[in-house]
């Protein structure tokens, strides 16, 4: 078999094995879950308790809230490869005339194989701050554990919230209520590497460049929603044939949009926005 199509051989080998590049999802030392959803419950409990305990966020009701706490990690991995090769061949060492060929260039090789594999996971978990106020079990905090991760800090959900509240408080009062309030943190991991060869023999040069990357990708999502069940509503119906002088009274109906519906909205909401602004630009 002469030497360009050995190279063609190796690069379909080469994009087979592409095939099964798809990364695994972040393991427990890249992505703690236990410890990362325990430190949240923790943050989110010293925020409640704060809210709570002082009168002027009282408006914020800080028993009446349900939580959804959604971890999502996302990798992705990419390898590009190519290779070519330059030569000339002579029947005779004395001759005149020989013949040149080539296999693609040093700056462009002729076969060339890109991979990319990407693996998305999430989970969600909810909770209730009256459960957060008065556990039935104690949580742990602050959390111990001998992984360092950056989602193990301190999230600043108590500034963020109580901010909120006294901004709330003093710029409208009550004429505004809290809807959804959210709040994300997104860690960004990247490993790159490369590396190229060029191989000089009597007759002409092989050569070849390989370079791939791993990406990691890993948000924590809480977003927040008012408890209670559907509330009633008075509606006004509109008579039959368009006659409009006496119409019906109101109407009350109960409202089928329950809190459970309206987080998960919320937080399907979230993910959302998160996945457009990771969008390439």
């Amino acid at each position: 078999m002469n030497r360009p199509k050995r190279i063609v051989c190796l690069v379909a080998v080469t994009a087979l094995g592409g095939c099964s590049i798809i990364p695994p999802v972040p393991d427990d030392y890249s992505l703690p879950v236990r410890e990362i959803l325990q430190h949240t419950a923790c943050q989110l409990q010293a925020a409640f308790v704060e809210l709570n305990s002082d009168p002027q966020y009282a408006s914020f009701k800080p028993t009446k809230w349900l939580i959804s706490v959604k971890l999502t990690p996302k990798t992705d991995s990419e390898i590009n490869g190519g290779l070519g090769a330059t030569g000339k061949s002579t029947s005779l060492s004395g001759t005149k005339y020989f013949n040149n060929w080539a296999f693609g260039s040093v700056g462009a090789p002729a076969a060339a194989v890109d991979a990319k594999g990407t693996r998305n996971a999430s989970i969600t978990f909810k909770m209730t701050s009256k459960d957060l106020l008065h556990p039935k079990e104690k949580l742990i905090c602050p959390v111990e554990s001998p992984r360092i991760h950056v989602l193990l800090e301190n999230l600043g959900i108590t500034n963020w919230l109580t901010r909120l509240v006294k901004a709330k408080n003093k710029a409208v009062g009550s004429l505004a209520t809290f809807d959804a309030p959210t709040y994300s943190s997104e860690i960004l991991v990247k490993f790159s590497g490369n590396g190229s060869f060029t191989y000089t023999f009597p007759f002409g040069t092989s050569f070849g460049a390989l370079s791939g990357s791993y990406d990691m990708d890993e948000t924590l999502d809480i977003t927040l929603s008012p408890a209670g069940g559907g509330g009633q509503i008075s509606v006004q119906t509109l008579p039959k044939g368009g006659m409009f002088e006496d119409g019906p009274d109101k109407v009350v109906v109960t409202s089928r949009v329950n809190a459970e519906e309206k987080l998960d909205n919320a937080a399907y909401q979230q993910g959302i926005i998160n996945a457009i602004r990771n969008l390439p630009r």
